[in-house]
């Protein structure tokens, strides 16, 4: 793991130095946007892991041979992405990576992309569909009673499009698990993330979430009844229906 390469106190003055990673001279020109990506090169080789402590500032800027309120910005755009974390009076550090946290700020992007919005649910259709095909097969007894109380509240938060919101992305987090399939889990985790912003549009029509209420009901009934196909077919027809109510969203909103 890097430290922050001082010793304790009194410690011998010819105590060997830790080895960093080589971490470049920056040319000037580029500023921030190079130390930041010669941070991320840094991480993608495994060089800087989750949990590491950076040199402090005033090291790490003479080392890249670049200004301390530059490595400060370099430092405040990969916090905002979530790759490292500044506490301040202990130093920065290397987050835990995870990827629904990486990429919880581009809701952002997608919020002002309908073109990346319908990727979303093109997304969703292949990764939720699939899924739902394994939870009708391997669905267990508490998983089930999971689901049901999670359609029990969906049904009382109704007229609350926040809290709907909420149990919907619960609701799918579930059926996912159900599936048994950690990689899918994952995923679909990242997907939820991104798909905020759809969900916010479409939820905020009462009919829309009254809909979907339905289409979650079915979607539980083949559950139930172990039926991958019926499955299937049921979340299809959920995400066509979350795919019109974001055409029709985007369109009202655009002709304001």
């Amino acid at each position: 793991m890097v430290t922050d390469g001082r010793g304790p106190a009194g410690a011998a003055a010819d105590t060997v130095a830790p080895a960093w990673p080589r971490f470049a001279v920056v040319d000037r020109s580029t500023l921030s946007e190079e130390i930041a990506a010669r941070l991320l090169d840094l991480i993608r080789a495994e060089q800087l892991r989750p949990g590491d402590k950076l040199p402090a500032e005033r090291e790490l800027a003479a080392e890249m041979r670049v200004s301390r309120p530059v490595l400060r910005e370099a430092l405040r755009a990969l916090a905002i992405m979530n790759v490292v974390e500044i506490r301040q009076g202990a130093g920065t550090f290397i987050t835990a990576l995870e990827p629904q946290a990486l990429v919880s700020h581009l809701d952002f992007v997608f919020s002002k992309d309908p073109v990346a919005l319908s990727q979303v649910i093109e997304t969703r259709r292949v990764v939720e569909v699939g899924n739902v095909r394994l939870a009708a097969a391997r669905i267990t007894p508490d998983e089930m009673a999971d689901l049901e109380s999670l359609l029990r509240r969906l049904r009382g938060a109704v007229d609350d499009a926040p809290r709907f919101a909420e149990l919907d992305i619960a609701f799918h987090d579930a059926v996912c698990d159900a599936a048994g399939n950690f990689l899918l889990a994952q995923f679909l985790r990242i997907i939820n993330t991104l798909a905020r912003v759809s969900r916010e549009q479409t939820g905020a029509a009462a009919t829309t979430r009254r809909r979907a209420l339905r289409d979650h009901e079915a979607i539980l009934d083949a559950l139930r009844a172990h039926d991958p196909s019926a499955a299937a077919v049921a979340m299809e027809a959920h995400l066509t229906h979350v795919e019109a109510a974001l055409a029709g969203a985007v369109a009202r909103s655009s002709a304001r």
